[in-house]
């Protein structure tokens, strides 16, 4: 079949050996989980968009060493706090024929080095009587390349994201919250691309601005 060729709509199968090792930790009111992994993945299927269509081609080998960690504590009834975070090196160990030619050694596309997450659930009743909580989440991620072209900075992302929300459960199960999402409008692109037909341009997704609303729900 004349488009099922490499670098069209078909890529090699991926092999993978991973190895990882783990902590899970409970205590009175702090748990803790650990992970340490390292992936290998030989023939690692990349798909980019060249600007009229979509390039999928496999990497030689592709390889991540990686930490995640999280602590939930809960340092008084109804209080619950949570830190997260993945911290990532990962890199094109071959990649010679990639869209942009040889990206050997380069990181790949859209994968940031670290990632961080903070929450704080607080749940409590209200002097007349209704439950009701308040929380709040940041998100991080550390700035990193979305295309082939590493110092184009058209096409680098970092995220730093606030959310947070507050609602009230009355008798009647009626349930009311207010929230917002993005709260400080933070900007950056999800993804970008050439161009269609236009050389040197670069087209992208943004992210959702600041938003916010109210949810109402009723349980019958």
């Amino acid at each position: 079949v004349p488009n099922l060729t490499t670098g069209t709509r078909y890529a090699g199968p991926e092999d993978s050996t991973v190895f990882e090792i783990g902590l899970k930790a409970q205590f009175d009111n702090v748990a803790v989980n650990l992970a340490i992994f390292d992936q290998e993945i030989e023939g690692f299927q990349s798909n980019s968009f060249t600007g009229t269509g979509f390039a999928l081609t496999n990497a030689g080998v592709q390889s991540t060493t990686g930490l995640e960690v999280d602590v939930t504590w809960t340092p008084i009834d109804g209080l619950r706090l949570v830190a997260a975070g993945t911290f990532l090196d990962p890199v094109y160990d071959e990649f010679v024929n990639s869209p942009a030619g040889d990206v050997s050694g380069e990181a790949p596309a859209g994968i940031s080095d670290t990632y961080l997450s903070f929450s704080g659930t607080y749940d409590f009743t209200l002097p007349t009587g209704q439950d009701a909580y308040v929380r709040a989440d940041y998100q991080y991620e550390s700035e990193t390349h979305l295309d082939w072209v590493v110092n184009d900075p058209r096409q680098q992302r970092e995220v730093n994201v606030f959310n947070a929300a507050a609602g009230v459960t009355f008798e009647n199960d009626l349930r009311v919250s207010v929230w917002g999402r993005n709260i400080f409008d933070d900007e950056y692109l999800i993804e970008t691309f050439p161009s269609v037909a236009q050389a040197g341009s670069v087209s992208g997704y943004p992210n959702q601005p600041a938003t916010y609303g109210v949810t109402v729900t009723k349980r019958f």
